[in-house]
């Protein structure tokens, strides 16, 4: 890897990291996530560039890749909260499962609205 990959993945990541920054000035006026507004952030300024930079797009990836290390923060501190936990132990095993149902019905509704279902395609390949 050369200097020059080097210096354009630095920046690369300093452009995720300032997009998160913008997106936790901008959660002070409205009410949503700051990385959530951060991303959206991102998107239209990708839109409005017309393409992905290869050096974010290989940081980006390497996140990805690496996303569980980005959940042992919050499992840590999880460990200081055991006793609220074990308390309220059903109530967060309830929502929990619920969120993950909801999430899981949701994405699948999108993906059949976006994509299209499989038995659709095929049912037009038949009549046509």
């Amino acid at each position: 890897m050369s200097k020059n990959d080097v210096v354009k993945a630095i920046l690369a990541f300093i452009t995720l990291i300032g997009f998160w920054f913008l997106g936790y000035g901008l959660s002070h006026f409205l009410a949503l996530p700051a990385s959530l507004l951060g991303l959206l952030l991102l998107f239209i300024a990708l839109i409005c560039l017309g393409r992905v930079p290869s050096a974010l797009a290989s940081v980006s990836q390497f996140c990805l890749r690496h996303l569980s290390l980005f959940f042992i923060p919050p499992l840590v501190a999880a460990w200081f909260y055991a006793k609220q936990l074990s308390d309220n132990l059903w109530l967060f095993l309830f929502a929990v499962m619920l969120s993950t149902f909801v999430s899981l019905c949701i994405t699948s509704w999108l993906g059949q609205r976006f994509f299209g279902s499989p038995n659709q395609s095929d049912q037009q390949d038949d009549e046509g």
